[in-house]
């Protein structure tokens, strides 16, 4: 998927920028190729500037919840993205953070910190370890850092095909032969295929296929409206599967969002990250 696809935390933000999209045009799979269509969903208007309450609801096997309540900010530089996310609550994650650069330079990797209050340490996340689970969530900090479109084919699955009354191109995703090791180390991933509303171009299901241990995993974007005349996904779900058995799955709910509102650069420094808000 893109899943974003770009803005959790990144996802947070890049989920949410992956599924905040204002395009009102109505196309055809015959103007535009199944690349074409995710570019357009990567090229989206989130506004400069975006400041976000969420709450993360952890769901395991049994439906047992935990709950967290998350606070980020997000700023564009031109074509590049940084972001970062405050844990606010419960107490044993209270005032964890993460903060993420997402360059548009293709010869630049993204960067990405997490900061533990525990241990007083900011820890760099490396391309190796973006396929991890992001704070015990079903995201991984490569879903939060958004999709690197360089790295896929795409091809379309269906041209046409309805969910929750709208119509969507559907849309496959593999890595490119030459990028296959490169994706399997940073994404997990062996396969994607998304969901893609045509009048707005957000992606609204997604599914992955994991490497490791044979798991797909279930997206899902719900409660969509415009907020200050940009498209809005407010409910993100995200479910790992196994044989076809829920193991473990993560809800995020925007309780607020704010576009185009000012947010100061000093905002995206690891120093930052040590303060708090």
């Amino acid at each position: 998927m893109l899943f974003q696809i770009k803005n959790l935390l990144f996802v947070l933000f890049v989920v949410v920028a992956l599924f905040a999209v204002s395009v009102p045009t109505f196309v055809t799979a015959e103007t535009l190729t199944a690349r074409e269509v995710m570019e357009k969903v990567d090229d989206r208007d989130d506004g400069e500037t975006s400041i976000s309450e969420m709450t993360m609801i952890l769901i395991d096997k049994k439906n047992n919840q935990r709950k967290r309540a998350i606070k980020g900010y997000r700023k564009d530089y031109g074509k590049d993205t940084k972001s970062i996310s405050f844990f606010l609550t419960p107490a044993d994650v209270r005032n964890t953070a993460f903060l993420s650069y997402d360059w548009d330079d293709e010869s630049k990797e993204d960067d990405s910190w997490l900061y533990l209050p525990a241990l007083r340490k900011v820890k760099r996340i490396s391309a190796g370890n973006k396929k991890d689970s992001f704070m015990g969530s079903d995201f991984s900090y490569s879903d939060m850092n958004g999709m690197e479109l360089r790295d896929w084919d795409f091809s379309f699955v269906k041209e046409s095909e309805i969910v929750d009354g709208q119509d969507c191109w559907v849309i496959q995703a593999v890595p490119k032969k030459d990028r296959k090791k490169k994706v399997a180390t940073e994404t997990g991933y062996l396969k994607r295929v998304s969901w893609i509303r045509k009048d707005n171009f957000m992606g609204i299901r997604g599914k992955m296929w994991v490497k490791k241990g044979k798991k797909i995993k279930v997206f899902k974007a719900s409660e969509i409206e415009k907020i200050q005349g940009i498209w809005t996904a407010k409910k993100l779900e995200m479910i790992t599967t196994k044989r076809k058995r829920r193991q473990h799955a993560t809800v995020l709910l925007f309780n607020d969002m704010i576009y185009n509102k000012g947010v100061e650069d000093s905002m995206f420094k690891t120093q930052r990250m040590e303060k708090g808000l």
